[in-house]
């Protein structure tokens, strides 16, 4: 452009001898051209500064971006960390990660949209506190009511534990209370009587069996009446039954036909009782035993022989 200044005014001077009248004006021109040329020169400088300032402003959003973008992805994986067995909480949790997706989803490329982040990056933050306290309080009740249930679980086998022995010696005791309450029979004779009731050795001239015996003094037994029960085994090894063949009841549950039976008034005192038993033409030689029963138990036994 100076060029273009300078030959124009070498014309100018060529075509019109009157150079000194209009040295003034190109002189002034000049200025102006030269003035023009510095403006542009210090507008394209500003612009150039201007572009590396938009580039820097860039540049910087950008690395935000960047940041906001992991520390959103820091944050998601905190809220998938969140451990409790409380599914309300955790539904929440997951409701707060799809939120962070869809907001990695926007492209935030200017600094509205950075705003917009760092607002939703703080609220995020602190409901993953509140999230983290509350988590925090259910695992600590959780550990209390754990701790309280196996102490409870303790307290329970050892109250059982206590209760089976408290058990098993109230069984023993009851079966040591029963065992002395039973009663015994002593003095056991067996005599085979004739049609005058007068003793006889001779199986073929017997016509009843006396069975005599003490019921012995028992102060723990219950006192009343009582049932004396007789079974006599011949030497077939079969009871001699009753007329009805009825039966009593052992201890053990077993039913027991018996030969012959007797009420008796017990009060804890010794008690001499007889038995009578017909023959009826059952009883033979041979070797023979009675058995004497009472409240279910075996009182007494006694063998004898008949000839």
């Amino acid at each position: 452009m100076i060029i273009f200044a300078v030959n124009f005014y070498v014309k100018y001077m060529e075509s019109n001898k009157q150079a000194k009248a209009n040295k003034g004006i190109v002189i002034l021109l000049v200025i102006v051209i030269m003035a023009l040329g510095a403006a542009m020169v210090i507008m394209f400088s500003k612009l150039n500064d201007q572009k590396k300032e938009s580039a820097a402003i860039q540049d910087f959003l950008e690395t935000q971006r960047v940041i906001l973008e992991n520390d959103l992805t820091e944050l998601q994986g905190e809220f998938g960390a969140l451990q409790t067995d409380n599914d309300s909480l955790m539904n929440l949790a997951s409701e707060q990660q799809e939120r962070i997706t869809r907001l990695l989803a926007i492209q935030a490329d200017n600094a509205y949209r950075i705003r917009e982040y760092q607002r939703e990056l703080e609220t995020l933050r602190g409901v993953l506190r509140s999230y983290i306290v509350q988590v925090d309080s259910l695992n600590q009740s959780n550990i209390a009511l754990r701790t309280e249930r196996a102490e409870l679980s303790r307290d329970l086998a050892a109250e059982r534990t206590q209760t089976a022995i408290l058990t098993e010696d109230r069984d023993r005791l009851t079966s040591t209370v029963q065992i002395a309450q039973v009663l015994t029979a002593s003095s056991i004779t067996i005599t085979g009587l004739n049609n005058r009731d007068r003793e006889t050795p001779r199986v073929r001239n017997v016509v009843k069996l006396q069975t005599c015996f003490i019921v012995r003094e028992n102060q723990v037994a219950r006192a009343g009446e009582r049932m004396v029960y007789l079974v006599l085994v011949g030497p077939n090894n079969r009871v001699l039954t009753n007329s009805s063949n009825a039966t009593f009841q052992t201890q053990d549950g077993a039913e027991i036909v018996y030969t012959d039976r007797r009420a008796i008034d017990y009060n804890n005192m010794d008690v001499e009782v007889c038995i009578f038993t017909d023959n009826n033409n059952r009883l033979t030689e041979g070797a023979y035993e009675v058995r004497l029963y009472c409240d279910g138990y075996m009182i007494g036994t006694q063998t004898f022989i008949l000839r």
